[in-house]
C-alpha cells in the first residue's frame, strides 16, 4: 500500500507486520509513527532493534505488552528469517512487527529466499515521494501553524526544488513560513530562500541543453553550490542523469530499471518522458561526449576553468 493509504488502513485493527520501503526518510518516520500511534508506556511497549537475528526478533514479538493492547517491535535491518519462517501462519496476537529494511543481497546477487518470503507476508508500505496533491494539502496545513498561506505557484516550485521529497520540503517550508509568518509565501520567496537540490538543478540543466538553451543551462549551473560546480561533481551528476535516461529508454523491463538504476515507478515514468525528447542515439552520443570530456579533464588536456562550459556543451549533444 502507499503511505497515503496507511492511516485509513489502521482505522481497523493493524496487521501483524509491516515492511517499510521507499526512500523519503520523513515519510518513513511518519509511517512508523502512524503504526505505533499513541501506545501507552512506549518505553515498555515499543522495542527498537538495529540489526537483530531472527531469533531475537521472535523473542521480542513473544513478550506481552505492559498495560496496553499491543506492543511494537521496530527492526532496522533484517538479514535473515530462519526463526520467523512460520511466523505469518501464527503471529502473536498482541504484537506488531515493523521492518525498515533488509540486508543487501549475498555475494553474486543471490537473494535469501526465506527472507524474501517472510517480508512478502508483511504489509508493504511504500514511502517513496508521495502524490503532489497530498504534499500541497500538507503544506497548507503546516503553514496554518504559522498563520501563513502558501501560494499555488510557490508550492509547485518548492515541490520541484525538492524533487517531491518531504524530507527536504519540511525544513524549507518551516523556513519560508517563519519568514512570511502571518502572510503568504510567494514563488519569489522560494527562489530567494531555497537552494534547489542538485538533482533538480541538473534536471533543469539537462532540459535546457535538450532545447539548445545554453544560456539557461549556464544560469542553472550558477544556481548550484560551489561544490556541485566542480568538474568532477558536475560530470558525475550529468553522466548519472543521462545514463538513467538512456537506460530508461532502451530497457523495456521496468523491474530491471528498478533494480539496476535504483528507480521507483514514478521516477521511471518521468525519466522516460524526458528521455523521449532526446532519443536513444542522441543520448548515447551525449554519454560518449561526457566521457571524452572527463578524460580530457583528468589528463590535463582541458583546463578546469573551461571544464564546465565543455561539459554543458557535451550535454547539449551538439545543439547550439
Amino acid at each position: 500500500m502507499k503511505f497515503t493509504e496507511l492511516k485509513s488502513s489502521l482505522s481497523s485493527a493493524p496487521g501483524f507486520g509491516y515492511y517499510i520501503t521507499g526512500d523519503d526518510e520523513y515519510v518513513r518516520r511518519r509511517a512508523v509513527a502512524l503504526i505505533t500511534g499513541n501506545t501507552p508506556f512506549p518505553e515498555f511497549n515499543v522495542t527498537e532493534l538495529d540489526a537483530p537475528s531472527s531469533g531475537a526478533v521472535a523473542d521480542a514479538l513473544g513478550l506481552m505488552p505492559v498495560m496496553a493492547e499491543r506492543r511494537y517491535v521496530i527492526v532496522g535491518v533484517l538479514s535473515e528469517a530462519e526463526e520467523l519462517a512460520d511466523y505469518a501462519d501464527n503471529p502473536a496476537p498482541s504484537a506488531v512487527l515493523v521492518v525498515l529494511g533488509r540486508a543487501k543481497d549475498k555475494k553474486g546477487g543471490k537473494k535469501d529466499a526465506r527472507l524474501t518470503a517472510f517480508l512478502s507476508s508483511l504489509t508493504e508500505v511504500d514511502c517513496s515521494p508521495v502524490d503532489k496533491k497530498f504534499v500541497f494539502r500538507w503544506m497548507a496545513a503546516e503553514a496554518k501553524k504559522y498563520g501563513a498561506l502558501v501560494a499555488a505557484d510557490a508550492a509547485e516550485l518548492l515541490w520541484q526544488y525538492c524533487r517531491g521529497y518531504m524530507t527536504s520540503i519540511r525544513p524549507e517550508l518551516d523556513k519560508l513560513c517563519s519568514y512570511r509568518s502571518g502572510g503568504t509565501v510567494m514563488a519569489e520567496d522560494v527562489r530567494n530562500l531555497v537552494v534547489p537540490s542538485a538533482e533538480y538543478a541538473v534536471w533543469q540543466l539537462a532540459s535546457a541543453a535538450a532545447s539548445g538553451d545554453t544560456a539557461k543551462a549556464y544560469a542553472v549551473l550558477r544556481s548550484l553550490d560551489s561544490s556541485s560546480v566542480s568538474p568532477e561533481v558536475l560530470f558525475t551528476l550529468l553522466y548519472r542523469h543521462f545514463r538513467r535516461m538512456f537506460y530508461a529508454l532502451v530497457t523495456p523491463d521496468e523491474s530491471t530499471l528498478v533494480r539496476v538504476l535504483d528507480m521507483n515507478a514514478k521516477s521511471i515514468y518521468a525519466v522516460k518522458r524526458e528521455a523521449q525528447r532526446f532519443g536513444a542515439v542522441r543520448l548515447k552520443n551525449i554519454l560518449l561526449g561526457l566521457s571524452e570530456t572527463d578524460e580530457e579533464i583528468k589528463s590535463g588536456a582541458l583546463s578546469r576553468d573551461a571544464a564546465a562550459q565543455v561539459l554543458i556543451s557535451a550535454a547539449s549533444g551538439g545543439v547550439v
